[in-house]
């Protein structure tokens, strides 16, 4: 159990310098989290589909080749360069998470809520400090 009478002012310290870089670390990858655009591609390149940080559909563009499949084949190629281009999304996202320490893939949500609750506990801690 941890008794509060053996925590001296350089453990608030190192704990709130360890914080800040919690803090700046996530910031980071929140701000590269926007940055992410996926690319999905089907049918030998003849289709290419973007997807924004977000996974949405941005962009598609069609080779006039393309256009000589069915309709059918066509729209099974058009879902499979989406999906990609989600999937190429999701792998930045968790590549990004993952290099910021942390373990489990996360969505922004729970990553903004970590960052609050970690800027609150470096708050206390510099208010602690000021009290000693």
């Amino acid at each position: 159990m941890l008794d509060p009478g053996d925590i001296g002012p350089e453990d608030l310290e190192r704990v709130a310098r360890e914080t800040e870089t919690a803090l700046r670390r996530l910031a980071d990858v929140q701000s590269r989290l926007g940055d992410v655009r996926g690319t999905g591609t089907a049918a030998d390149g003849m289709i290419v589909v973007g997807a924004d940080s977000t996974g949405r559909v941005d962009s598609i563009k069609l080779n006039p080749r393309v256009m000589r499949l069915g309709s059918q084949e066509l729209a099974d190629h058009l879902l499979r360069a989406v999906t990609a281009a989600q999937d190429d999304c999701a792998r930045q996202a968790q590549a990004l998470i993952a290099e910021a320490g942390v373990a489990a893939p996360v969505d922004e949500a729970a990553i903004q809520a970590m960052e609050r609750r970690l800027m609150q506990t470096h708050e206390a801690f510099v208010k602690e400090l000021g009290d000693f």
